[in-house]
């Protein structure tokens, strides 16, 4: 029996991400200027690595039939097979997303899957590649 290969694809890290990313650690650290106690430096940067965990625990891979997104390690499995629609979204939806700007919303054709009607959002970071290796799994998929 043969393995199914593992596509894997990292989170888009455009200039939305890096500057959420400059904002939390300012917003974190600034009060590092302010009062140099140990205490503090140790507190706001225990703060802004919290802060900024999610952005780095992020990550797609399509095994086999099944799209697993990754957030925070821990990994969610979507079937390929029930996927009916990709359009690229703004939206801010909460979402193992990386990205602000360039992110695809992914509908299904079964409610169950993400146990109600709104869609996936992720922002992988070669969109066309992730795109064609879906389309290739099951060719019913509308790109848009």
């Amino acid at each position: 029996m043969v393995q199914p290969e593992i596509v894997k694809f990292n989170p888009m890290f455009d200039g939305s991400t890096w500057g959420l990313i400059a904002v939390i650690l300012t917003v974190c650290l600034w009060p590092v200027f302010l009062d140099a106690s140990w205490l503090m430096v140790l507190f706001l940067l225990l703060c802004a690595a919290l802060c900024l965990i999610p952005f780095f625990s992020i990550r797609y891979e399509i095994d086999g039939n099944d799209l697993v997104v990754y957030a925070f390690w821990r990994p969610s499995r979507f079937p390929i097979s029930k996927i009916k629609e990709i359009k690229h979204t703004k939206s801010l939806l909460s979402a193992p997303a990386t990205s602000l700007t360039k992110r695809i919303a992914i509908y299904f054709t079964d409610k169950k899957v993400m146990k109600g009607t709104l869609p996936l959002i992720i922002s992988p970071a070669n969109q066309d590649v992730f795109f064609e290796v879906l389309h290739s799994i099951n060719p019913d998929i509308v790109i848009k």
